[in-house]
């Protein structure tokens, strides 16, 4: 993570069997918050990384979940002021959406097994407030890769309620990537990302002009729970399989005032 980022406590943990078929893959997690000043906004960054334990290109990845605080101001975070719709994104990137409906960035890194060499991939990753649907807040994710696949992926997340100590899920559905003729689907190694106000513009009309400004952010709670903030990633992949971990974010220090 970048400095100025919380350090964090990490506790990793492997799902041995998920239905039939058996976890071969270890998962550790990193969250920060930056800034981190409790009753203030910050941006949550995360970074997954997967490893297959038996020393082979995990299977594809096919769904994550994020289990996040529930004192954490999602939906006072003044982010998403607009939305931007799957149609829109598919044919003009997010270059053709709102800038109020950007709520994050990130990126991905993606192995693919071909004749025994493994071909590393990079890809951009923006996040975007779509369309409410059900009741929840929706996003979208836009993946964009060159090379050795060309691509432009679009998947869909939502924040849902998790059960305690957690308060908020974020759930994101990934969909298969074809690779090359001959070749496994692209299976996902890395993936990080941010959700809050850090390098997001939005615009405010005034009179007949727009002027930038940052958005507010996630809203920390003005205590810190005990323990710290915790938070929790399990994935699923193609094969069936599921991986888990743990993260704490430590409570920031408090300075006392000298007399």
């Amino acid at each position: 993570m970048r400095r100025g980022q919380a350090t964090i406590a990490i506790a990793l943990a492997c799902v041995g069997l998920s239905g039939t078929a058996q976890a071969s893959q270890s998962l550790k997690l990193s969250v920060g918050l930056t800034p981190e000043h409790l009753g203030q906004g910050t941006t949550v960054g995360f970074d997954f990384d997967i490893a297959s334990t038996t020393g082979l290109v995990p299977p594809p990845l096919t769904e994550v979940d994020l289990r996040y605080p529930g004192d954490l101001g999602v939906t006072l975070s003044g982010l998403g002021l607009a939305t931007c719709s799957a149609g829109t994104l598919e044919v003009l990137g997010p270059e053709g959406c709102p800038a109020e409906a950007r709520m994050g960035y990130g990126s991905v890194l993606a192995e693919i097994a071909i004749g025994g060499e493994v071909i590393v991939e990079r890809a951009t990753l923006a996040v975007l407030r779509a369309p409410t649907r059900d009741g929840h807040i929706s996003l979208l994710f836009y993946a964009a890769g060159e090379a050795p696949v060309y691509a432009q992926i679009v998947f869909t997340g939502a924040l849902l309620a998790a059960a305690p100590p957690f308060g908020g899920l974020l759930h994101i559905d990934v969909p298969l990537v074809p690779s090359v003729p001959g070749a496994p689907d692209v299976a996902v190694a890395q993936i990080h990302g941010t959700l809050g106000p850090q390098h997001l513009t939005y615009y405010r009309h005034v009179g007949g002009g727009s002027v930038p400004y940052n958005p507010q952010g996630i809203l920390l709670p003005n205590h810190c729970p005990r323990g710290g903030f915790p938070f929790a990633a399990e994935l699923g992949f193609l094969d069936g399989s599921r991986t888990n971990a743990r993260a704490v974010v430590s409570c920031p220090l408090v300075r006392r005032r000298r007399r």
